[in-house]
């Protein structure tokens, strides 16, 4: 039976008003501080360009939140670019990686092995080879590399014995387990054909002003995807899984079941070129089918400059829906799926389209930021041409954030006036990643600002709603539980969410499900649909702390 809108008792109408009324208003409670500085976050992206305006310099670079330790503490990884012809500082640039001590960040980049200098773009964090402990994908401007995790606190290059070979520029990877075999395969979105050799003169010539190029100048190329084959190795399935036929502008990309048929699919968003939705058959195959099911273009049929991407249930019907962030002078883009294998372009009618339409969307995230139950949207936004205002005195090529609250009827309202802050410091975002810092049941938001300071927004105080924090662990197979359906009910309204760490741009997120729960204190039941079959079923659990599930419903609270 269908309960997303429609209840069966007036208890339960009361429940819905209370719950649109939160909705509305909750952001009041909202408050972000950039806390980078104080608790010693202290990266700084560089992009290590010059007056020759290498295209290569706009995209900026990505993050990951991880418990690389598997201490309990939310650690985090930048990616970070790299001298470019012509670039004369005496600073020596890697990608860095800082341990959570609790209440401050420790640099242990040398340690660990991850101080890598090749010009970094984009990660991707699970648990490829099942021993338990998180492991690493780093996309560059150049050959990628995979990291396995060591379990002591160090990573190794394992890139030519697992058989991983990408050359090319990549942007955004994913991890998820293609065929359910408990084995998480590999997603790599790559972007275009672009060398510093080739390096075209973009801008107006008129005023001698020269700008970044568009990227029309350049020729989009097919993505990758490897088969991993459960002995630390991986299979380049590229042309037999039918990926390389989406040949597009890889930005964004994420998995996920829109279709509710217990395999994931694949999103991916591509730069004014049509976007991608690779349906899967399950077995790890794939058919390009964008544009039948409505995500290759906007409700106008145009293409638009796709960048960061996510799925989530934002209306509560039970189906995944997507957000794509896009260029400024375009919206951002909500398709509300229709549970029928279309999803319909409701941008405007969610109050999402003019409120974007002056700045340039890159990491983003459906996430409940007041815990009332419905998921809100957050976006980081920058311009990619630092001279913007020579060519359209509109447009700053810093920008401020933006937070969309839902309204629990479909639709959003911007709140980023009203909760101020940090929020509304203009930056040059790009990777954003999501997740809970402090451990305080609230998410915080990483974010990679392009060639400055990264941000570090902590949700502040203790959370106004109640929630529960859920970490899902398999048996054996696929540890990280990628793919995996959870329900919870409480108070008479259910929501859905499926452990997927990759989202956003050029970013990983905190595998941990968070759920708000508004005024319910108990959470009624938990249902779980773990990858490749079986389902568990929990009742009764006590709402505000995070639990440990295994299948066999074995559940166990977790000691923060």
């Amino acid at each position: 039976m269908r309960r997303s809108f429609l209840f069966s008792c007036k208890k339960e109408k009361r429940i819905w008003s209370l719950f649109l009324l939160i909705g509305t208003l909750s952001a009041q409670n909202i408050s972000f501080k950039d806390m980078a500085a104080e608790m010693g976050l202290n990266f700084v992206h560089d992009h290590g360009g010059t007056d020759q305006k290498f295209y290569v310099e706009t995209m900026g670079s990505g993050c990951a939140i991880l418990d690389y330790d598997d201490d309990g503490d939310l650690d985090i990884f930048f990616l970070q670019g790299a001298p470019l012809p012509g670039w004369k500082k005496k600073t020596t640039l890697r990608n860095q990686l800082f341990r959570n001590d609790g209440d401050q960040f420790t640099d242990v980049t040398g340690e660990s092995g991850l101080g890598d200098t090749s010009y970094g773009i984009g990660c991707a964090a699970a648990d490829y080879d099942n021993d338990g402990d998180t492991d690493l994908y780093v996309t560059n401007f150049g050959p990628d590399i995979l990291y396995r995790n060591e379990g002591d606190g160090t990573f190794a290059d394992a890139s030519y014995a697992a058989g991983i070979s990408n050359p090319l520029w990549s942007a955004s990877a994913a991890f998820f387990d293609a065929d359910n075999d408990g084995w998480l395969d590999l997603f790599v979105t790559n972007y275009v054909e672009y060398s510093l050799e080739k390096n075209p003169w973009c801008g107006d010539q008129r005023k001698d002003q020269r700008a970044y190029c568009d990227p029309d100048v350049f020729m989009g190329i097919s993505d990758v995807f490897y088969h991993n084959n459960g002995d630390g190795t991986f299979s380049d399935m590229s042309e037999k899984s039918n990926v390389m036929k989406g040949k597009g502008k890889g930005l964004g990309v994420i998995p996920a079941d829109f279709d509710n048929d217990g395999d994931m699919d694949v999103y991916v968003a591509n730069d004014k070129v049509m976007n991608n939705l690779f349906i899967n058959d399950g077995t790890g195959i794939f058919k390009e089918d964008a544009l039948f099911a409505g995500v290759g273009f906007n409700e106008n049929g145009q293409a638009e400059a796709g960048m960061g991407v996510d799925f989530a249930d934002y209306n509560r019907d039970g189906w995944l829906d997507l957000f794509v962030t896009n260029f400024s002078g375009e919206s951002n883009t909500l398709y509300r799926n229709d549970k029928n294998g279309f999803l319909t372009d409701v941008t405007f009618a969610a109050g999402l389209g003019q409120p974007s339409l002056e700045v340039l969307g890159f990491g983003t995230n459906f996430v409940d930021l007041d815990l009332d139950g419905w998921e809100d949207i957050f976006v980081a936004n920058g311009h990619v041409i630092d001279n913007i205002e020579l060519f359209n005195p509109d447009y700053t090529h810093a920008q401020r954030k933006q937070v969309f609250m839902n309204r629990g009827d479909g639709t959003f309202i911007d709140k980023t006036s009203e909760i101020g802050g940090a929020l509304q410091e203009p930056q040059v975002g790009r990777g954003a990643a999501f997740g809970d810092i402090d451990n305080d049941g609230d998410i915080d938001i990483v974010i990679s600002n392009n060639n400055g300071q990264a941000s570090l927004l902590i949700n502040e105080g203790p959370p106004k709603n109640n929630w529960i924090g859920l970490l899902l662990e398999g048996r054996l197979y696929n540890l990280d539980a990628i793919g995996a359906r959870v329900t919870v009910t409480s108070g008479g309204n259910s929501q859905i969410a499926t452990v997927n760490p990759s989202a956003s741009y050029l970013a990983s997120n905190d595998k941990r499900l968070q759920f708000g729960l508004g005024s319910q204190t108990v959470v009624n039941e938990i249902s779980i649909q773990w990858p490749g079959g079986g389902v568990d079923r929990i009742e009764n659990i006590e709402g505000n702390r995070y639990y440990l599930i295994q299948p066999g419903g074995k559940i166990s609270a977790i000691q923060q």
